[in-house]
């Protein structure tokens, strides 16, 4: 009998988190592979080594910021130890040309990605603490620790967040898989217009340098609450106006201002039941 829920070794590397999935075709040998999990990841996305080592072959071929993508021909059997999970075929991807699927200034190694569609159908928990993972189904896991609202987008599996900033709620993305916490570059500076006691730099600075990606400043949060906890000298990078007012709201249950990632994630154990759009949190 398979089971209802599973608990695996969370790895967190550079303030992402990964688990290792086992993969094979039907006949096929079994393989273990290192994957990036993502809360906000839109493919299950496989390296082009895995899928050809699988036997994963692919059709219709795509391009999307510098990166080529092929559509998989066939899906592979995907389990978080004898957790089988539900995939949808027309959302499995082979990134092509690469064996790493990080950017390039990221620490660790990853050959695929779980990405958010996958995990809404789930109880997912990320003890960033204890570095524990566990996906179970509906029902099963008995919540643990503050509650909060999280909505969730019913297409892309997306989460969301409030934190409030001057006692004013902003809406945010839960992140997993990016490393450093992002806001609109309008929201930025007029936090720094507001508040230039708050450290302010250009471009990427510290651990900001391993998200990657278009960094336009890094500034410290001095001070911000998500749900009962307070939240001190919080690190946040700049994207240029819209990606997040258009491009990622567009994708969520409703408008965000900017993704929560693993340099706060990493504080809490965090928990995911999206069926019931609840986050719990606890440290």
């Amino acid at each position: 009998m398979l089971p209802a829920a599973v608990t695996v070794p969370l790895e967190v590397v550079g303030n992402r988190v990964f688990v290792t999935l086992t993969l094979a075709l039907p006949g096929g040998p079994k393989r273990s592979a290192r994957f990036l999990v993502d809360t906000g990841g839109g493919g299950f996305l496989l390296a082009e080594p895995l899928a050809r080592e699988l036997g994963i072959t692919w059709g219709e071929t795509m391009r999307e910021e510098g990166t080529d993508f092929g559509r998989a021909a066939v899906v592979p059997q995907a389990c978080v130890s004898d957790f089988t999970l539900k995939l949808d075929p027309t959302r499995v991807l082979v990134i092509l040309g690469k064996e790493n699927i990080l950017p390039p200034v990221a620490p660790g190694h990853a050959e695929g990605l779980l990405p958010g569609h996958i995990l809404a159908q789930y109880h997912v928990v990320f003890d960033y603490p204890r570095q524990t993972f566990t996906i179970g189904e509906p029902g099963v896991v008995t919540p643990e620790g503050a509650w909060l609202p999280m909505p969730v987008s019913k297409h892309s599996g997306f989460p969301r967040t409030e934190l409030a900033i001057d006692h004013v709620p902003h809406g945010f993305l839960i992140d997993t898989g990016a490393s450093f916490t992002m806001v609109s570059e309008i929201v930025l500076k007029r936090w720094g217009e507001e508040h230039p006691e708050w450290e302010r730099h250009e471009g990427a600075v510290g651990d900001a340098v391993t998200l990657g990606g278009r960094t336009l400043e890094t500034m410290i949060v001095g001070s911000a609450a998500w749900g009962m906890f307070e939240l001190r000298d919080v690190g946040v990078v700049s994207q240029p106006k819209g990606t997040f007012e258009q491009w990622m709201s567009s994708l969520m249950s409703a408008p965000i201002i900017g993704a929560l990632a693993g340099n706060v994630l990493k504080r809490f154990r965090l928990e995911l039941d999206y069926v019931n759009q609840a986050l719990y949190l606890s440290e």
